[in-house]
């Protein structure tokens, strides 16, 4: 793990100074980047790991919820402490346009009791007091004190590029928030940082959230964020060219996987890495057997101690959406569910978010089509042998 160094905003060159090319400016702010992320890192701590558990939880939900716009993607989900399930995804006319906003949803027993608009671009702007000309991909996280906090993509200039990602607290659900703050990744530029998938808790208070860079190269890593949500470490994923999103799941105390959406063509393959050290260090990221068309991938460690991951298994389309399982976290994988399955090729179930209840309810979330936003609940034991498709 990597010490991301606190400093201040870089400052506009004086006067008369030469200023390097734009190629040269990005590839030394790459460079530089890459350099912040071999800096020695605070202290070990390990992956919290629950009891094991064998509850089965009640039977099978579908549910769909109000778009708020045209266009809704990036469905992510969290478990709350009494149970009910809290969603959150983005809203508007289109990916990247001014009107994007984060909605939010509760549901309780497979029903939506709430939903309402929990974040907007100027709400952000006057929170972190910094320009915000986009929003994008949510990700939600419940505290260790119940508090419901949200990791968001913002941009203030150009194209996903040049984002950071910020860090909110609410103690009332995700209705309003009570602080806000933009990490601080690398002490140079700090540009190019999104995340996509939710944070793993570890023992000692922390989190590692998996993130992305897309600055100039796109590459995977995780970021150990302290409880007072100062980014203590960061570790990159390393790999073949292209790799992005993350999602990690323990396997115990030290280990754990993380599965990772390839941009190449080349390769379209979910890419896996592994770490030993919770997350200090990442193994180079491999190819798997597991189709993926440059398609987001979610993954979760069940209460049963198997990983369950969600994935279009296709190298040209995601018109399918399947529930794959690993026994044993070593790689070995088998198709558990298929969730949906369109004859349409350009039909789309992407971005998929998982967890699960502790009365073993598994939650699956996902975009149709960029339109709407689909919540599955189901048991464990719906994932003992692919079963077909669940239908709407």
């Amino acid at each position: 793990m990597t010490r991301a160094a606190s400093a201040p905003e870089p400052c506009p060159a004086p006067a008369g100074k030469r200023r390097l090319s734009v190629p040269a400016a990005l590839v030394a702010a790459g460079a530089l980047a890459a350099a912040a992320s071999r800096v020695p890192s605070v202290g070990p701590a390990g992956f919290e790991i629950p009891p094991a558990s064998a509850a089965e939880g009640p039977g099978e939900t579908a549910v769909e919820l109000p778009p708020g716009a045209p266009a809704a993607h990036a469905p992510t989900l969290a478990v709350l402490p009494g149970g009910d399930l809290i969603v959150a995804w983005f809203a508007g006319s289109r990916e990247g346009a001014r009107n994007v906003s984060i909605r939010m949803a509760r549901l309780s027993g497979g029903r939506i009791v709430a939903e309402w608009e929990s974040l907007t671009r100027p709400q952000l702007e006057r929170l972190v007091q910094r320009r915000v000309s986009k929003l994008g991909n949510p990700v939600l996280h419940i505290a260790p004190d119940g508090s419901v906090q949200l990791f968001v993509v913002s941009v203030s200039v150009g194209g996903w590029a040049g984002s950071s990602v910020n860090h909110l607290r609410s103690g009332d659900g995700g209705r309003t928030w009570l602080s806000a703050r933009r990490l601080v990744i690398s002490p140079f530029l700090n540009l190019g940082t999104l995340v996509r998938t939710p944070p793993v808790a570890l023992d000692d208070g922390s989190i590692l959230l998996p993130a992305y860079h897309e600055f100039v190269r796109k590459w995977g890593m995780t970021l150990r964020i302290a409880p007072g949500g100062q980014v203590v470490g960061v570790s990159r994923i390393r790999g073949e060219t292209g790799l992005l999103q993350p999602a990690v799941a323990p396997i115990d105390r030290t280990r754990a996987v993380a599965l990772l959406r390839s941009a190449s063509s080349a390769r379209p393959r979910v890419f896996r890495s592994v770490t030993g050290d919770a997350g200090a260090t990442w193994v180079p990221a491999s190819a798997t057997e597991i189709p993926n068309a440059d398609n987001s991938v979610a993954l979760v460690r069940l209460a049963d101690g198997r990983l369950l991951a969600a994935a279009n298994p296709s190298e040209t389309t995601a018109n399918t959406l399947a529930l794959i399982v690993s026994d044993d976290g070593e790689g070995s994988w088998r198709t558990a569910r298929t969730v949906e399955s369109s004859p349409r090729p350009d039909d789309q179930f992407r971005y998929p978010a998982l967890a699960q209840s502790p009365d073993g309810t598994i939650h699956l979330a996902y975009s149709v089509n960029r339109k709407a936003i689909r919540v599955r609940s189901l048991p464990p034991s719906a994932l003992r042998a692919d079963r077909g498709t669940a239908g709407p």
